[in-house]
């Protein structure tokens, strides 16, 4: 009996850690870490945003060492792999990991990285939304681009995730201030400005995506679309926006917490 028991308890965490490696796998073949890089310097800025914004510039090192601990890059990274690790079978990691190790692959990864950082520059971002709103939308490539969007759900999946995240704000922020928040009114002012926040979604979504991808040609990004389109392709896209949100909306309610902190102690 001991000897089955001990077999049997091999063989429960053996399905774990081979989630695990095929997760690491996946997570190594997108460059996850140097997005999450990326990630993390925007976190930053918008931490430098709220301090000025909602705190008067009063939040001083104190507070940026807090954001900077909620958009720690290695800790991101841990916490994504594991849950895209749950949630995605070992085959859907398998058949993800060897789409993203292709050439193919590396390209998207290495122009979507590219671009996202090129887009923190103002003149650039501002080069891309004009290149958006003037690109004629019978072209091919941008009809390609489109079909990508739609295929893959971004833009709703989107709005829907800034909305979450900026609740788990509010609900942060007031869970430090001894006062109980109006959950209902603050959703429905969130869930009033939904087409706003859907407009300002697809105008960044379009004008990275036709930014990162120009340089693959018609056939690359058929194969992209094409890869979108498996059951792989659909469990990473359902597992990465879980995943992303469950994380963004953790960092959200801390930051909530971490201003109202600061806005406390400015009172002192």
């Amino acid at each position: 009996m001991r000897v089955l028991a001990a077999t049997i308890l091999l063989v429960v965490w053996a399905v774990p850690l081979a989630a695990n490696q095929q997760a690491e796998r996946l997570m190594q073949a997108m460059h996850l870490s140097d997005f999450l890089e990326i990630l993390s310097e925007e976190g930053l800025a918008q931490g430098l945003s709220i301090d000025q914004s909602m705190l008067g510039g009063a939040g001083g090192s104190y507070f940026q060492a807090q954001v900077a601990e909620l958009y720690d890059p290695s800790s991101m990274y841990e916490r994504l792999s594991q849950s895209v690790g749950r949630i995605m079978t070992n085959a859907q990691l398998e058949q993800s990991s060897i789409f993203f190790e292709s050439d193919l692959g590396q390209s998207i990864v290495s122009l979507e990285n590219s671009a996202r950082k090129a887009l923190a520059d103002d003149t650039i971002d501002q080069m891309a939304r004009t290149a958006y709103f003037e690109t004629d939308r019978e072209d091919m490539f941008f009809r390609l681009v489109d079909e990508y969007v739609q295929v893959n759900d971004l833009i709703e999946q989107n709005v829907r995730g800034t909305i979450s995240a900026d609740f788990s704000f509010y609900r942060g922020l007031a869970s430090e201030q001894n006062g109980s928040l109006d959950e209902a009114s603050v959703l429905d002012e969130l869930l009033s400005q939904h087409e706003q926040t859907k407009a300002e979604t697809t105008e960044w979504m379009y004008s990275f995506l036709l930014l990162a991808y120009r340089p693959l040609s018609e056939t690359q990004l058929r194969e992209n679309i094409a890869f979108s389109r498996t059951d792989a392709g659909r469990a990473l896209n359902a597992a990465l926006f879980k995943s992303f949100d469950e994380m963004l909306n953790s960092i959200s309610y801390q930051l909530g917490q971490a201003v109202a902190q600061a806005m406390s102690a400015s009172d002192l």
